[in-house]
């Protein structure tokens, strides 16, 4: 088996194969769809657009854990919006206070 350590600027270190695993749809997109400015008009239906890339995505529930994990402030990642994975996390907190 041929394997090698290819890195990227934004994934870190990704291992590669004569199988390749999934790719994420996002590396075929401009990265600004991803990142709209605002939260009203223009930007609602750029965030949209993200969203329906991320929902055909194979590694979407992966880049979601991921940017939780990271505390990703801002864009779209794994079909949510920084405000849908803040208040994600809220609840999530919330539901462990209870516990």
């Amino acid at each position: 088996m041929n394997r090698s350590i290819v890195r990227t600027p934004y994934y870190g270190a990704v291992a590669t194969s004569d199988t390749e695993a999934p790719r994420a749809l996002c590396a075929d997109e401009d990265p600004e769809l991803f990142f709209p400015i605002g939260d009203t008009g223009p930007a609602l239906l750029q965030e949209e657009e993200a969203k329906a890339v991320c929902r055909r995505c194979p590694l979407m529930e992966t880049c979601l854990r991921d940017a939780l994990e990271r505390g990703e402030n801002h864009g779209v990642f794994g079909g949510l919006s920084a405000t849908e994975r803040r208040s994600l996390k809220r609840r999530a907190a919330r539901q462990r206070a209870a516990a």
